[in-house]
Order: structure tokens, then sequence, then C-alpha cells
């Protein structure tokens, strides 16, 4: 805030944003409730409110199911999801996701890179690029169903199994609900591997992210899991 006692009008939109809370609570009082649902995690701000869209259908579909998926199944932390491009059959693409836990449920969160976003949704977007999702327990595997802020474009739904091989990699296929193209792909066979959670690992698999590379630049061991095709 560089000195100020309080902050300047576009400063403080970016603390509120940051937070996803409203600018009153700076100078209103919280109330009782709001402050329970703070302490719960939850966003100060939708007290009162609806539920959501997504929030009253879950509540329809879910009559009690198990969907939750234990940390020793996949741990919290940052992955790497390979797979064959969506967007070029000729190549494959990495992307790193954080999975954690939030109020008891297993979610995720991953990004693409801002000139792929820019080009898919529009330069004057400042928030193309992340999509959130949630992780569930299915009877022989886990799903990753994920919403991107554009869902026009991008909805999601990732299914998971062991790899006999090896306890950091899941692997199966990918799919994206879109209308078929010419050149492009809507399913791919998939690799989600557990990255160690030390800077000097995920870095260089930060800035690889969202590029497409010919499948002769993916590590042996993806490649043999994600090259086969897809039926």
């Amino acid at each position: 805030m560089s000195g100020h006692s309080f902050p300047k009008p576009n400063v403080l939109e970016k603390i509120c944003d940051y937070f996803q809370v409203d600018s009153r609570i700076i100078l209103e009082k919280l109330t009782d409730d709001q402050i329970e649902m703070v302490r719960n995690g939850k966003n100060a701000r939708n007290i009162g409110i609806e539920g959501s869209y997504l929030h009253n259908a879950v509540n329809y579909f879910e009559r009690s199911i198990s969907l939750g998926v234990a940390q020793y199944e996949i741990p919290d932390g940052i992955h790497c999801l390979w797979r064959n491009s969506f967007m070029d059959t000729r190549t494959a693409v990495s992307n790193l996701v954080l999975v954690k836990t939030v109020n008891g449920s297993r979610v995720f969160k991953s990004f693409d890179r801002p000139t792929n976003a820019r080009r898919l949704v529009g330069k004057d977007n400042f928030n193309p690029r992340e999509h959130r999702g949630a992780v569930l327990s299915t009877a022989d595997g886990f799903t990753l169903l994920g919403i991107s802020p554009h869902p026009s474009w991008y909805i999601s739904m990732t299914y998971l199994g062991r790899a006999y091989f090896s306890d950091s990699i899941l692997t199966r296929f990918s799919i994206v609900s879109r209308n078929e193209y010419v050149g492009r792909r809507r399913a791919s066979r998939c690799a989600f591997e557990l990255l160690p959670q030390r800077s000097d690992d995920i870095l260089p698999m930060a800035r690889q992210a969202g590029m497409r590379r010919p499948l002769s630049d993916v590590p042996d061991i993806i490649r043999e899991l994600i090259e086969p095709p897809f039926s």
C-alpha cells in the first residue's frame, strides 16, 4: 500500500477481487453469520444468496453418494496432466493441475498459457486462463470434472486409473465437450503425474505448460501411455 493508511480505489479493487469479498466489509462490521462463514472458508458476501446453478444441481443428484477421494489415492499438490493436443492432432501438451481439499471436498485448479487463452476468448478478457473442477471417486478409478469461466469453450472430463508400474502416475483418457472440427480432437489418452513438490521440479514444467510439442519430445514413459489411438 506504499505507506497509505487506506488503499487507493484500484488497489482496493484488487484486494477485494483476490479475497473474493465486498469492499464494504472493510468499512462495516461483519455479522456473526458472516464471521462463521469466513471461518468455514466460505465467501462472506454470498450469505442470503440463493444457491448457484451447479450447487442446486449437485444437491439434486448427489443423494449421499460416496464421491470422496482419499489423500493416499490422489494427494494434494501440483500434478502434471499429459495428453495429446485437442487443437493439433500431431502434437502433445502438458498442463499443471493443483489439487487441494476445500471444506472436505477434493477440488482442482488448472491454467492455460495467456497467449492461448487470449486467442480463444478474446484479448479484452483478463481472467480467461483458469479452469476449476472437482475430483470425484468412481467404481474403478477417479474422475476430474472441470469447467472454465467460458463453458462454451471448455468443459472437460478426465477419467483416471492406476498405472501398474508407478504409484505417482494415473492414466486413462480425457475428453472435452465441443463440436467436431477437422484436424482437432475431442478425446485423448492421458497421464496424470504427481510431481515432486519442489520448485526445481515444478518450475521447468510450468514454463512448458500449454505448449504444443512433438510426441518425440515427450518423456518415453509418458509417450507410451498417451500415443496409442483412443477408441
